[in-house]
């Protein structure tokens, strides 16, 4: 080998090494943060667990690059704490206050069941009416089932038979958004016809494209855009005015969503907007579930949006714990909590509340990395109302854990190629290709096709279009991943030689 090539060689073989060892050592403390932020100490008053946020929210952003996040806490049924922690947008810094929209994904969901218990209220269709019966600019396709037993009830329930949904990606801002009736015939990537797959009214399946279905139900009976009827009629009755169903893309208050590596998204529109289409703050989450509160108990206006005997109707299970718009989980005290979560790219959030004690948590966070931040968050506030982690939290520790064991042992298993490969480089047991008795060009073409093919695809799915979900530890996974990738087409032009009798 001349020394020109040695030069580069080892140049870029120190470099591999470096950032294998620093991420062999930055992984080698996952496992220690991932269990802490696991297991928050127990607080025992709404003081104690507003300062515990205020220590831990901000390391979890670190560890998990969330750059902002806002919370709100509701306590005996009145607003207790608003906390807003980083930013915005990571090149302004513009810092997340009381207005920051960020976009609450499926938490959508409910503020569409109550535009239809207005609907409901004001005699304009019944729940147990079939859809079919209010719809003419689209029609459910022929099944074996019948479409009839397809009721309001039962979409908003996820019990009316619909298969399970992907989830919608939506459309980034300057593409044209697709009909309604297109994204229900299956228009869009990820998308699929909707369709009677099972018995309705049989078993309970999470399907998004049954509140596609409603979006249309509203609009056909209201002859208003649904952005415009749930503006009117549903959030600004219900009090959260700075929370919309319309596009946002320029608004001066809208965050910027971020995947998992930091990189920033685009704003997605959606077409879906009943499932997904909901921009709103923390602020007006908490007003949201101060509303839902007063209205189980009927302290809301008579006829304002909903009538309390429908909110008590939204809010108790048709089959398992999926209420009307809304889900139910017993906490490990006993009492029962209404939830319900959002994910859109860019974004998670939760919000749920205790009707029995007047407890309420919504958190909302701008990057696919805030699965997990919103995870321990909620982690926290269960611990200090009941003293017990939540039901799945060990199971999420012991994940992550192995999730940080597998990162070690790829980036190990990376180190010691790498020192088996200068050891055989130095014996001459490699060399370039160039310098090689047989070079073989076919071999070497073959592996940096199948690398990069393989490479570019994790690339696509991981970054550009933030489709893989990497939260738990899977995103250190990924990274190892890729910095095999990387040495592996580099070896690929050091072909071994026979070895020397």
């Amino acid at each position: 080998m001349k020394r020109k090539e040695k030069t580069i060689f080892f140049r870029g073989l120190g470099l591999s090494m470096m950032i294998a060892t620093s991420l062999t050592i930055l992984w080698g403390f996952t496992p220690h943060m991932n269990a802490e932020s696991a297991q928050p100490s127990t607080a025992g008053s709404i003081e104690e667990f507003k300062q515990l946020l205020d220590r831990k929210v901000p390391q979890w952003q670190e560890t998990y690059g969330v750059p902002g996040v806002a919370v709100g806490v509701i306590h005996n049924g009145k607003v207790a704490y608003t906390l807003n922690y980083g930013v915005a947008d990571t090149k302004s810094h513009q810092p997340v206050d009381k207005d920051t929209l960020f976009q609450a994904g499926s938490i959508s969901k409910s503020l569409t069941a109550w535009g239809i218990l207005h609907l409901v209220d004001q005699g304009r269709l019944s729940l147990d009416d079939p859809a079919a019966k209010y719809l003419t600019r689209w029609k459910l396709p022929d099944s074996k089932f019948d479409p009839s037993q397809v009721t309001i009830r039962r979409l908003l329930s996820h019990t009316a038979g619909l298969p399970a949904h992907r989830g919608y990606l939506g459309t980034a801002p300057g593409k044209k958004l697709p009909a309604l009736e297109e994204s229900l015939s299956g228009a869009g990537w990820s998308n699929d016809p909707v369709r009677v797959a099972a018995a309705p009214g049989t078993q309970e399946v999470y399907s998004g494209a049954g509140y596609t279905l409603l979006q249309l139900v509203i609009e056909e009976v209201t002859g208003q855009p649904f952005e415009q009827y749930m503006d009117e009629q549903v959030l600004k009755p219900l009090g959260m005015k700075h929370s919309t169903f319309a596009a946002t893309t320029g608004s001066p208050f809208m965050s910027t969503g971020y995947g998992y590596f930091g990189q920033a998204l685009p704003d997605y529109q959606f077409t879906e907007k009943a499932a997904a289409g909901l921009s709103t703050t923390s602020a007006d989450l908490m007003t949201l579930i101060i509303d839902s509160m007063n209205g189980r108990n009927g302290q809301l206006p008579v006829n304002q949006v909903a009538a309390k005997p429908l909110i008590q109707e939204m809010q108790t299970p048709v089959l398992t714990d999926s209420g009307l718009g809304i889900f139910t989980r017993t906490l490990p005290d006993g009492q029962v909590m209404l939830y319900h979560p959002g994910d859109n790219r860019g974004f998670h959030s939760f919000y749920g509340f205790v009707p029995e004690s007047g407890d309420g948590l919504a958190v909302l966070t701008n990057s696919e990395n805030g699965i997990d931040l919103r995870q321990d968050i909620y982690n926290a506030w269960v611990q200090s109302l009941t003293g017990s982690v939540p039901d799945g939290a060990d199971a999420l520790a012991a994940g992550r854990q192995t999730n940080a064991y597998i990162t070690q042992g790829l980036a190990a298993a990376l180190g010691l190629y790498l020192v088996i490969f200068a050891v055989r480089l130095r014996k001459r047991r490699r060399v370039f290709i160039t310098k090689h008795s047989q070079q073989p060009f076919i071999r070497l073409g073959i592996r940096v096709v199948l690398l990069t093919a393989t490479g570019t695809l994790l690339f696509l799915v991981s970054y550009s279009w933030s489709i893989l979900g990497l939260q738990s530890g899977l995103k250190n996974i990924v990274l190892v991943v890729f910095a095999w990738h990387l040495i592996l087409l580099a070896a690929g032009f050091f072909p071994k030689t026979k070895i020397r009798k």
